[in-house]
């Protein structure tokens, strides 16, 4: 059985006269100890879908539907769509937890440090304060902060962006979750830091046996992490496989254009290619398949008018384009 699985889950945000659907039926399941990339362009629905697992919209917000069922450490199956927010406490931090995408807007800018994670501790791990302290220093210095001691005695503020990055993900492992959420964790990081968190991230997972779901839209540090991938566009998912294969031969002509606009290292580098036009606005999505005004594949009375489905391609592998075997097959 999966730790957590995803069947036909909508959501939607209302947002004054209208409504913008921004993820439309995706489907899809994490194992124990299974690490899960979701790509896709900004405004492609990743951080909607990682926020939607843990119930963090607002009901007046948002509506969701369809099923979000997982295994909780304690033995009991919950479906977190339409679980009460008591239950739903219990389950952050504990079950499920997250590193959100910009640290400084998440942690709180007029508690220490030191409050913060002890408090995560001592919410889910029910631990006197001395011995929460204890455990927030013990978490510091195993990811590698430099004088934990004065982290935890400082401010938001007062630390660097790596560092910030490394307290979220201390608050997030305190409660260790059997699922760890990391929405774009290397965000606004230079490059050097970004390979310290994702490297910590692989060791920390590999350590823990927690799963992951890992949302980027970085393709070189997705394929360092990730045993499989989900590619979304529009609030969909438009591919779905081993990501190694994914990487290598893409059957999606949006993935094709995402592996072609990512930049390569070596003498075989080629031209970066970037992808034309904009990412659909979700109040007003194009007819038939979404990516259709922006496909050099597309076909007129066919692309632009039917909706495709998502279809199995092969063993684990889906694909939702009407012309993928036509295009796998020219390309082969």
């Amino acid at each position: 059985m999966p730790l957590i699985a995803v069947r036909d889950l909508d959501v939607v945000f209302h947002t004054g006269a209208s409504s913008v659907n921004s993820v439309r039926g995706i489907s899809f399941t994490i194992g124990k100890s299974e690490v899960l990339a979701l790509v896709g362009e900004s405004g492609s629905g990743k951080s909607t879908t990682g926020l939607t697992l843990l119930g963090l919209h607002p009901p007046a917000k948002a509506s969701v539907k369809g099923a979000i069922r997982i295994r909780c450490k304690d033995g009991s199956d919950l479906d977190v769509i339409g679980a009460s927010e008591r239950r739903m406490r219990r389950l952050r931090g504990n079950d499920i937890a997250m590193i959100f995408q910009e640290p400084m807007s998440s942690l709180n800018p007029v508690h220490r440090i030191g409050y913060q994670i002890v408090e995560a501790l001592r919410t889910h791990r029910s631990m006197p304060r001395s011995k929460a302290w204890a455990r927030a220093l013990e978490l510091l210095t195993w990811l590698g902060v430099p004088s934990p001691e004065k982290c935890l005695v400082s401010h938001p503020h007062q630390l660097s962006g790596g560092m910030r990055q490394r307290v979220m993900i201390a608050m997030a492992l305190s409660g260790e979750p059997a699922l760890l959420i990391a929405d774009e964790p290397t965000t606004a990081l230079d490059v050097t830091i970004q390979a310290q968190i994702v490297d910590m991230l692989k060791a920390l997972q590999r350590q823990t046996h927690m799963a992951m779901l890992f949302v980027s839209h970085d393709l070189g540090l997705v394929s360092q992490v990730a045993s499989r991938v989900l590619v979304m566009y529009a609030g969909q998912i438009v591919e779905e496989g081993p990501l190694p294969d994914v990487f290598v031969r893409p059957r999606m002509p949006y993935t094709r254009a995402l592996m072609r606009s990512r930049a390569e290292l070596g003498a075989g580098r080629r031209k970066i290619q970037p992808i034309p036009g904009n990412v659909p606005n979700l109040a007003r999505l194009p007819s038939g398949c979404t990516f259709h005004p922006r496909c050099p594949h597309s076909v007129s009375g066919l692309c632009d008018t039917d909706p495709p489905v998502l279809e199995r391609a092969d063993e684990g592998w889906f694909v939702r384009c009407h012309r993928w075997r036509e295009i796998d097959a020219g390309e082969a």
